[in-house]
């Protein structure tokens, strides 16, 4: 198929999603639920991150209940299904037409580990259809499309959950919650600094027991067996290290922050691996926050680990790594009083690990230019003045609050407006890098809905 008519394809296509003939779902209607109920749940895709929530996230979320797999490819699905049967002594069936599962099953859930580019097409029919939607990040590889998402349900009703885990993750929910909004430790934010670095990118191979030709393959979009297990490299299937990696940590800068940035400077290169999307790139994004301009720094790289994983923000009376990981640390510049900070301490939010004699300034030489105070580093900890803690990790967590959702005992961390507002400069950047790099400006209506 032409990469210049795919677009067109999904639009038309009489297919969806992973495998899926469209009839007419739009009679089908999610369950009413009772708050006691079960959430019967079945997830689209079977690959590294549907196996992930089938066998690492669902079995800990005691209001799930999985009922049904779907994948195109039948031993990723049959795998999927008879582990999953004999693990947990269930009755998982499994299917590659996604509107016989609907019709066979009593689906109140569906959550899509699918390639970027089907996710409207799964997303807003799964919606239109009464059910509600978990759908991994990043909502599309376009903006339009993820628009159509958001809009989708608002129309609805039906909720829509992004897959960015760390929306739940206790640690940044404490941070954004309790550090930040409620005791403003680090005063004016200035600067977000982000960047997550790989030594390489693993290029997945089919199981020898993954039998597809290329009849069936171009029926769902592909090109190549290699576009089916590695499309986050392909344009016009996924979105590369920008959309699978920054948009996480871009995220989070604008979550921090309170604001979106006006303004977006980025490059990329492809020139390691090769592929279609960049596998290096770096980008500024400038904001007007609530207290202030703030600028946004980051970057990726695919040839080195190089510092790995991190968030970093930098205001006017303290500083902060933040991570996944569990280097997490906080930072006092010298200026502001101990007794400021002591509060915190005594509140349990945060533990002074730093020697914390007086520092005596050194002079260098006769120059008259004295070294600026180090900052004093504290632990920052996950859970003292949070209401609600998961105790889960990130992934299960996410998909917990999306369950939790779905029966009225909690309400969504991330759905799909706010995703949407956080995608529009991940598509910005996608529009920079591929000029050649440069400067773009974004028009404060590209983020309404």
């Amino acid at each position: 198929m032409e990469k210049s008519n795919r677009r067109d394809f999904i639009k038309k296509s009489s297919l969806f999603g992973t495998g899926l003939l469209l009839a007419s779902p739009f009679n089908i209607t999610a369950n009413p639920l009772r708050v006691a109920d079960k959430v019967n749940i079945a997830i689209v895709g079977c690959g590294g991150r549907g196996s992930g929530m089938i066998f690492s996230n669902i079995p800990k979320i005691p209001g799930a209940n999985l009922v049904a797999v779907c994948d195109i490819v039948e031993s990723r699905r049959e795998r999927a299904k008879e582990r999953y049967n004999a693990q947990y002594d269930a009755k998982v069936n499994a299917y590659e037409d996604f509107y016989e599962m609907i019709e066979k099953e009593n689906l109140d859930a569906v959550a899509f580990a699918t390639p970027d580019f089907w996710h409207m097409k799964h997303t807003v029919d799964a919606l239109n259809a009464g059910l509600h939607v978990y759908c991994e990040k990043a909502m599309s590889n376009n903006i339009e499309d993820a628009k159509k998402m958001a809009l989708a349900m608002k129309k609805t009703g039906k909720l829509l959950q992004i897959g960015r885990q760390r929306r739940s993750n206790d640690r940044y929910r404490f941070t954004h919650q309790v550090l930040l909004e409620q005791e403003n430790i680090m005063g004016r934010l200035t600067h977000a600094i982000g960047q997550w670095n790989r030594s390489r990118i693993h290029l997945l191979q089919p199981n020898k027991n993954d039998n597809l030709d290329m009849k069936q393959l171009k029926k769902y979009g592909f090109d190549t067996v290699d576009q089916v297990y590695n499309w986050r490299n392909y344009k016009e299937l996924g979105g590369g290290v920008v959309s699978d990696l920054g948009s996480h940590q871009i995220d989070i800068f604008n979550w921090f922050l309170g604001a979106y940035p006006h303004t977006v400077y980025a490059s990329g290169n492809n020139s390691y691996f090769g592929f279609e999307q960049a596998d290096t790139m770096a980008t500024i994004l400038e904001y007007d926050t609530p207290k202030g301009p703030a600028i946004g720094i980051y970057e990726n790289i695919s040839n080195s680990r190089a510092i790995g994983v991190y968030e970093r923000f930098i205001g006017d009376e303290g500083s902060m790594n933040i991570s996944e990981s569990t280097e997490n640390k906080i930072f006092r510049e010298a200026s502001v009083p101990e007794e400021k900070w002591q509060k915190f301490v005594d509140k349990g939010y945060i533990a002074n690990l730093a020697d914390m004699q007086e520092y005596k300034e050194k002079e260098l030489g006769d120059s008259g230019i004295k070294e600026t105070a180090p900052q004093i580093s504290y632990d920052i900890k996950d859970m003292s003045g949070m209401g609600k803690v998961y105790n889960l990790q990130a992934h299960t967590a996410h998909l917990y609050n999306f369950v939790e959702s779905v029966r009225e005992e909690e309400k969504l961390n991330y759905d799909a407006i706010k995703s949407y507002k956080s995608e529009v400069c991940i598509y910005k950047i996608h529009e920079a890098i591929n000029a050649g790099g440069g400067r773009i400006k974004i028009d404060p209506k590209e983020y309404e809905i």
